[in-house]
């Protein structure tokens, strides 16, 4: 609080633009000291600095010299999310969630969450920001928590019928699209690109700080290889890259105009793997890096005030056997993450995710199999460690609350207990940190 009463000789002093760049060298001295100490503590195994590197104040430390990495914001943006914000994500589409739900949501620590309109498979008329606007405005009236428009690239996948998904098995409109439909063929690229400007302007409407965007590619995995991409639409692998990013671009300059000081919350992008295939020494990168890319450069390129998150759905994950592998994975993540970073220092940043379990009797499917099965928490409370551990390592998080896990957020019986346990994690995290 006392640095908002800085007085007018410091203020000066700060903006000198000789001491500016005293600083930047400072902090990128300072950062490359605590990335050593980093690789020092993943590599050797030295219990000294495995208990520095792992210690909250480092990480607090760490993160924030990493998120600047010694230079200013490309530009000044307006924040509504605070230095720390937690969100939901779950099964909630809007069309069937009732007023009672988002009313026991409102209860809830979580600061935000994210509301499906159109589903990962909806092929209907795509919804205007004022149709947004209303349900958002009805459910205003029973919550003050962030609901962020949560909308999916899978609009303009077209179909792999080897997957034998029953979601697409007769879907016409799906199956119309070759591949991706990044020319408009299919005019599935158009609808995309209005529910992406559709869902911004509502967010904007509603005061919410961004939207929530899925590029997994549920209807075609196999489309996260370029070169597959390529093949299906009947062009060079560089020419499907071009086109990926010129879908990027688009979705940059939309952003732009619809919402300007947005945060695009992306679930992951794949940025952090650049060698996730190689085809004749080539490597390449998933087809969603392609993507987010070409929306980044943009950005820089505009100088726009929009900002991307990298969720961690991919690089990080929903699952860890212990907490001490958690605390490796997000170093690795960070080491992977550096060059990405370090180009669109100011505009993009990496975020935090696990997920949750009641108990293990509760654990189903997918919660059983990897490291999910594997995990040392044998209930909610076990797992209070790993959530304290994100939210001390990134600013921006989000939970997926899986039924597989017993997880039913609105349900009244069932979420206090899960409520209470992240209002604990929350608790402690922001006490360890501020020590």
């Amino acid at each position: 609080m006392a640095s908002q009463f800085a007085d007018k000789t410091m203020m000066a002093r700060n903006h000198n633009p000789r001491n500016n760049s005293l600083r930047q060298l400072l902090a990128v001295m300072f950062f490359a000291v605590l990335y050593a100490v980093a690789l020092l503590a993943n590599s050797s195994g030295n219990p000294v600095f495995k208990s520095l590197a792992t210690s909250p104040r480092f990480v607090a430390v760490s993160r924030q010299a990493s998120e600047n990495n010694g230079t200013p914001s490309a530009a000044p943006s307006k924040n509504l999310m605070g230095d720390h914000y937690l969100m939901l994500v779950t099964r909630t589409i809007a069309s069937m969630t009732r007023t009672e739900e988002i009313a026991q949501f409102n209860q809830s620590p979580y600061d935000g969450l994210a509301v499906m309109f159109t589903h990962a498979y909806d092929t209907s008329r795509p919804l205007s920001a004022a149709e947004i606007d209303a349900q958002i405005a009805t459910w205003r009236k029973v919550t003050t928590k962030d609901l962020w428009p949560w909308l999916y690239l899978n609009r303009m996948i077209g179909v792999d019928d080897s997957q034998n998904d029953y979601h697409t098995k007769n879907d016409v409109y799906f199956h119309r699209i070759k591949g991706i439909d990044l020319d408009d063929k299919a005019g599935a690229r158009n609808d995309f690109l209005q529910i992406w400007g559709n869902s911004l302007r509502a967010a904007r409407d509603s005061k919410v700080p961004g939207i929530v965007c899925d590029l997994e590619f549920y209807n075609y995995y196999r489309e996260y290889d370029a070169t597959e991409i390529a093949r299906l639409t009947g062009k060079k692998p560089e020419e499907a890259v071009e086109l990926l990013e010129q879908l990027g671009t688009r979705m940059a300059d939309i952003a732009a105009a619809q919402y300007p000081d947005a945060m695009i919350w992306f679930f992951f992008t794949g940025l952090g793997d650049p060698g996730y295939k190689v085809i004749e020494k080539q490597p390449y990168y998933l087809s969603s890096a392609y993507i987010a890319m070409g929306l980044l450069d943009e950005i820089k390129k505009q100088h726009f005030h929009l900002r991307v998150l990298d969720g961690g759905e991919v690089g990080l994950g929903y699952c860890h056997p212990s907490v001490q592998q958690f605390q490796d994975q997000i170093w690795r993540r960070a080491d992977s993450f550096r060059p990405q970073l370090q180009k669109y220092a100011g505009i993009l940043e990496v975020g935090g995710t696990m997920t949750l379990w009641s108990d293990l009797g509760a654990k189903e499917g997918w919660l059983k199999e990897g490291d999910c099965g594997t995990s040392s928490a044998r209930n909610l409370e076990e797992l209070q460690p790993y959530l304290e551990l994100i939210l001390k390592s990134y600013r921006y998080n989000w939970i997926y609350g899986s039924t597989s896990g017993g997880y039913y957020a609105f349900q009244p019986l069932v979420a206090p207990r899960f409520d209470a346990m992240i209002a604990r994690a929350k608790a402690h995290a922001t006490a360890t940190l501020a020590q």
